[in-house]
Order: C-alpha cells, then structure tokens, then sequence
C-alpha cells in the first residue's frame, strides 16, 4: 500500500493561485495537478479551488479532480475564503499553496481540519518586481510577519533545500518543515534527433522574474563566437512583446524564434533538439524547468541562486554561474565543451539519470504523509469534529487509603463527574474536560502520575459508575 492511498475517501481541498489549464499556468501548477491527481487515483476526493481565468468553466472534472474556479488574479483569495466559510464541514485537510501571498486558510478552517501551507520559494525580493510601494511592502508583510502567525505550529512543505533555507533565514518560522521536491516527466526517448548544430532552447513563462532578457543580451557575444547558433523560447506572458523587440533592436531578430504557448509534445521536440537550456531567473522554488530538459538529456546553464543550485548538479548535468556573472561567457564555454557529439552523448546520459531519480509519485507519497500526520495530529488534540464539552476522560488508579480519598470524592466532583471502588482501586469518569485537564483534577485530589487517563469509550459514556464503593 502506497503512502497516497492511506488518504482514500478523504476529502481534501487543494488551492492553488491557478489551475494547469489556466494560460498564465507554470512549474507551481505542474507540481499541485500532479499530485492531486495521484491522491485523486487512490480514492481521495479532491478539489482544486483556482481563479478563472476568460473563457474557462467554473467547474469541471479532469482526471479524478473536480476544479472549481472563482475570482481572478486577486479576487480569488476573497472567492477562497467564502468557499472555506460555506463549506467548514466539508474538508478533512486543506493544502494552501503559497505563491508569494498565501491563501491564509488555516485563519478560516475549523479546528478539527488539518491544515498544510506549501511554500514553492521566498518572494520577499520579488515584489518590487511587481508592485510599487506600499503594495510592495505589504505583499513581504503579508509573506512573512503575517504568514509567521496564520501558519504557526500548522506543517510547511518546501520543494526544494533553498526554499526550506530562505523559510528558517528569510520568513523566520519555526514550524515543522517537511520536503516535497518537484517529481520528473520520465519522458519516453524523443522522437527528434539532437542538433547537430549549436542550439538553445528554453520553455517558460516571460515574466520578469524568469530574465529572458539577459539571454537575448548575450546573444550578440554569443553569435559571435557560435555564428550558426539558434535559440528557441516558447512560452507566453507580459515580456513577450518587450522581448521581441530587444531581439530586433540588438539585431539578433534572426537567430531567435518566439514560438508562443507550445504544447507537450512541441516542448519536449524542442529541448530535445536543442544541445543546452538557459535558465537565468533571479530565483526558482525548485527549477522544473531544468529537471524536464534533463528527462530529455539536455543540460542546462543557471545562475547559482535558490532552487536552481538545487536542480543543477555542476559539471554533470550542466553549468552554474555565480549570481551577477556574464551569461555570454558561460554559455559559450558550454555549448564549446558540447561541440564534441561524443560528449553530448556523455552529458545527456548524466541528465536522464539525474532526472530519473525524481518521480510524481513519490512526490505524492511525501505530501500524502504529510498531510496524514496532520490529519492524525489534529484528531488526536483537538477531538475531530468534538467539541471540549463533548469530551470524556475514564481514569483508573489505586490508592493506599480508599476510605479517605472516598470521603473527599463527592465534594471534589462535579454533579455529571462519577465513580466506582473496588477495594483501594478507582475508576473515574470525568465529563467535558480532555486528559490535561484530567491529570490537574487528579493532582488536586493526590493521586500520583500513575493514574492511567483515557478518552471515555462509547460504553464508557453509556453505563456511568456509581458514586458509591462497589
């Protein structure tokens, strides 16, 4: 039995900014789809809650999941809390993944719903890129101080080493914090041969954290040396147009092509065909984009920054630069050590077998855990859906005086509170107080820790003791 499975006919809500058919969509909902699907295939009963992106349904079931889409970029967060408000009992778990801003969910779920926020990496840094001030400094109070106490003692789950680092340095909590990486396509053999020709080729969204830029910039430098080279970028988003331009303004128009949103099939043709990809963002909670070139054997050039160091395995699998380092310099000494079709053969070997050792079923299996613990956590100290005055605890101890401690029962008891005596042996029942509270009512009558203190069973609740020595 698989660790996913001990989650089947659980009903858990997945939210998540955006859902994989989303245009905008990226690695984070690569990595919430695959699992829930995976949960959703060994029984669980799963929802992914997303913003509704023009065109899309408001509902609709793909692969064992149901996805329901409400609100946009921003409206989704205030669409998500009335969700969680409506459906309070509807819920055993809640995984909350944060991109940048989280859904806060653990402030709206009831108290028997287990509650886990996972953290692809830390935006304290990036919302300048995005905002100006105040919003910018609101987005890194709300990641950080605010988060500190929505999520406190709740599980964290990070995708990578350098996202549970900036956790611990940059946000500062202290909870438990659990790894989950990113699992691999295992992608059958491409069907397309590898250039023989220098050629790059890189799959992303073009947002400005991804620094498509720089690589275009060095592609004068880059010509120079390898003037047959040919780059390829497919992907969508709000840099396309400026890219576009840069290209044409740098006079590199032609060695470039802007392929748009391609599908899976055109995205593997292209990173197999190509001898490197060329991954300059400012900062990755992971670097998928980096494992899924190297499923197809090819290497990959990244800055030295969070995540990527994570994804890149130096001199094996491909080439980091130090963070501020000429990204021409780099890039042409690696597409000069793959000249040789030997060595590329060499490298793309290393690739797949780096890029085998991750799976989306393991993945799956880790959260799964991690969600089950919690799951058990919250049963175990908060009663499930019990209330305090709903519980009961049955206590059984022995005490060197019976007649005395019998004397002093019936004033040291509430009127529901019962008991029973056989010889020196008692057994209590305390109603509406938990085991805590149990061993403080058991202190003030000078019973020693050696009271055993249980939840009251079902019969135990049913046939209440006599107050009277049996």
């Amino acid at each position: 039995m698989t660790a996913s499975s001990t989650l089947a006919h659980t009903d858990i809500l997945f939210l998540n900014w955006r859902d994989p058919a989303h245009p905008q969509a990226g690695g984070a909902e690569t990595y919430c789809f695959e699992i829930a699907r995976r949960l959703a295939r060994t029984g669980a009963r799963v929802t992914l809650f997303a913003s509704r992106s023009p065109g899309a349904a408001a509902v609709e079931y793909t692969d064992g999941v149901r996805i329901l889409r409400q609100g946009g970029t921003f409206g989704v967060y205030a669409a998500a809390v009335r969700h969680l408000l409506r459906n309070r009992h509807a819920y055993d778990a809640v995984v909350d993944f944060q991109n940048g801003i989280p859904f806060f969910s653990a402030a709206f779920v009831p108290r028997w719903t287990a509650d886990v926020c996972v953290i692809h990496h830390v935006h304290q840094d990036q919302f300048d890129l995005f905002f100006r001030w105040p919003a910018n400094a609101v987005g890194r109070l709300l990641e950080k101080q605010v988060s500190r106490i929505v999520y406190r003692n709740r599980p964290i789950v990070v995708v990578s080493p350098s996202t549970r680092e900036g956790v611990r340095r940059e946000l500062g909590f202290h909870n438990p914090v659990f790894l989950v990486p990113n699992g691999s396509p295992h992608s059958e053999p491409a069907r397309v041969a590898r250039s023989e020709s220098p050629r790059i080729a890189v799959v992303s969204r073009l947002v400005p954290q991804k620094r498509l830029d720089l690589l275009v910039r060095a592609l004068p430098a880059l010509l120079g040396r390898h003037p047959d080279l040919r780059v390829d970028i497919a992907g969508q988003g709000g840099e396309l147009g400026r890219l576009r331009a840069l290209a044409e303004g740098l006079g590199v128009g032609g060695a470039v092509t802007f392929h748009g949103w391609v599908g899976e099939e055109r995205k593997r043709e292209l990173l197999a065909r190509a001898w490197l990809t060329v991954v300059p963002s400012v900062a990755e909670g992971w670097g998928l984009a980096v494992i899924e070139a190297n499923s197809l054997g090819t290497p990959a050039v990244a800055f030295d920054v969070p995540g990527l160091r994570d994804a890149v395995r130096p001199g094996r699998t491909g080439w980091l630069l130090p963070a501020g380092a000429d990204l021409a310099d780099l890039t042409a000494a690696a597409l000069d050590s793959l000249a040789d079709p030997a060595a590329r053969e060499r490298m793309a070997g290393r690739c797949r077998g780096w890029a085998d050792g991750f799976g989306w079923g393991d993945s799956a299996d880790r959260l799964a855990r991690v969600v089950q613990e919690e799951i058990r956590r919250v049963r175990r100290h908060r009663r499930s859906r019990r209330q305090a005055h709903d519980l009961a605890v049955v206590t059984h101890f022995e005490t060197a005086d019976g007649d005395a401690l019998e004397a002093t029962l019936d004033g040291a008891l509430r009127g529901t509170d019962g008991w029973s005596r056989r010889g020196d042996a008692f057994r209590l029942v305390l109603h509406g107080c938990d085991e805590v509270l149990a061993h403080g009512v058991l202190a003030r009558l000078g019973v020693g820790q050696q009271a055993a203190v249980a939840l009251a069973s079902r019969s135990d609740l049913l046939v209440r003791p006599e107050s009277s020595a049996t």
